[in-house]
């Protein structure tokens, strides 16, 4: 194997590696399988909330139907073991993708595998497997095209046809049209003869975007996230980034890092590189979720223009270097065969291989099944709400990651319980609770329950569930 093909490997496997190591989270995954095993049952899109007690026949907009059927259709022929091959495989394609647009900006192999890997670092923290993710290989996608647009002129309209697959995926899909536009200002300042061509693909990118169920009400579902105040209370990846947590610092370090490239280069950067520096520093700054767009745009922005484009070096390699780096190769591909989940035992009551999923609460969602008739409410951590629906489709459960979804008023109750305000114990019988699910952080709640006269019908080091005592 040659060192350039090596370089390509290492871009490629080494996020893949990465990925199956890391477990797989449930708390947006699980209820994304339920709903794609109800489309695919049904052959309809959800339109209204049938999971929960609190929110029972309210409107539902389910943006991202076809990622539920891609991830249910994936669990279906491969299970967990599948699901967590196929982030591994997307994971890969998005970073190779990343090293590929370095190439096509000029680099050489090594300069940009090493970019890539850079980039995996920084967005690691985004790559769990749910729609996001889909989104991210879109984008990718997206940015091939437009960094061989003047080399391949009329690859370009294939972009529109990304934005629509995008546009039923996930909300992120508002970044296509994006980055052709900022192509476009690349055009008029190079006075590209392609710059009309370049615009009338961003129009035709954001008309695209609205083949959806939704129609163009899809701009304003993807604009409506970001400014639901529920949302950006209540979900961590929501809020501002900041420097006091790892994805943070390693966003910030990142920016500061291009910021000594920019004034150690020594060269008038060109504003419109400044451009797509600015905007995607924004959507970082602005949200942790919009963290992982900076890095691999930055790498398209910098490629070829901070970064210079060194001429390829002759090198004369060895049989024996050669044979070092099939070797290398070798044990990479072993490695990532070993990571698999296939030989590990199961969650009870699940196909879920343990210690490969979180949070996956198998005592406790044994306990359920066995002490909790069908329509049963259950007053549930709001991060173990998709699980439950996942695992126990027979349950009511009061709140889940549908944020966005649920009222103010909802989260406002739910919280008045937990907390231990005055009335909670009215609003539970409001709600019709029947069972509650605690975890082993909210022991004041757990010995609240008790002393109203609950009893602990089971526990173990992920929480509790509470019964009514007889």
């Amino acid at each position: 194997m040659s060192l350039r093909a090596l370089w390509w490997f290492l871009a490629i496997s080494l996020p893949i590696l990465a990925s199956l190591i890391a477990k797989i989270s449930t708390v947006d995954l699980a209820y994304q399988l339920r709903a794609g095993a109800e489309i695919l049952a049904t052959g309809r899109i959800p339109t209204t909330d049938t999971w929960t007690f609190t929110m029972a026949g309210q409107p539902w907009v389910d943006q991202q139907w076809a990622a539920q059927v891609i991830l249910r259709a994936v669990e279906s022929v491969g299970g967990w073991v599948g699901l967590a091959a196929s982030r591994a495989v997307v994971v890969g394609a998005i970073f190779g993708g990343t090293c590929l647009i370095g190439v096509r900006r000029g680099l050489d192999v090594r300069t940009a595998a090493v970019l890539s890997l850079l980039a995996f670092v920084v967005t690691a923290p985004a790559l769990a497997l749910r729609p996001q993710l889909l989104g991210m290989l879109c984008f990718v996608g997206v940015l091939l095209l437009v960094v061989d647009r003047r080399a391949h002129p009329g690859r370009l309209w294939l972009a529109p046809v990304i934005v629509a697959i995008w546009a039923n995926i996930h909300g992120s899909f508002f970044l296509g049209p994006l980055v052709i536009g900022l192509a476009w200002l690349e055009d008029v300042h190079d006075r590209q003869p392609g710059a009309i061509r370049t615009l009338a693909v961003t129009v035709v990118a954001a008309l695209a975007a609205c083949l959806t169920p939704s129609g163009p009400l899809v701009w304003l579902y993807a604009a409506g996230l970001t400014s639901n105040a529920s949302v950006t209370a209540r979900v961590t990846e929501w809020q501002p980034t900041s420097i006091r947590d790892v994805p943070g610092l390693l966003f910030f370090a990142s920016a500061l890092a291009i910021v000594t490239l920019i004034a150690r280069s020594g060269r008038r950067v060109p504003w419109p590189t400044l451009a797509w520096l600015g905007v995607f520093f924004v959507i970082g700054v602005y949200a942790q979720r919009g963290v992982a767009w900076w890095p691999i745009a930055a790498v398209t922005a910098i490629a070829g223009t901070l970064v210079p484009a060194f001429p390829p070096r002759t090198r004369v390699e060895t049989q024996t270097m050669r044979r070092l780096n099939a070797l290398v190769a070798g044990v990479l591909v072993l490695a990532m065969f070993l990571a698999l989940p296939a030989d590990r035992p199961a969650v009870p009551g699940a196909i879920v291989p343990a210690d490969s999923v979180a949070p996956a609460p198998a005592g406790i969602t044994a306990s359920l099944r066995d002490l909790a008739d069908p329509g049963a409410h259950v007053l549930n951590p709001q991060t173990w709400g998709s699980w439950f629906e996942y695992a126990l489709p027979q349950l009511e459960v009061a709140v889940d990651s549908r944020i966005e979804m649920f009222k103010p008023q909802v989260w406002d109750t739910y919280e008045t319980i937990v907390s231990g305000q005055d009335g909670w114990e009215r609003r539970m019988a409001e709600w019709g609770v029947t069972h509650v699910v605690v975890d082993a952080d909210q022991t004041a709640f757990r010995d609240r329950l008790v002393r109203a006269g609950w009893e602990v019908a089971y526990e173990d080091d992920d929480g509790a569930l509470l019964i009514p005592r007889s």
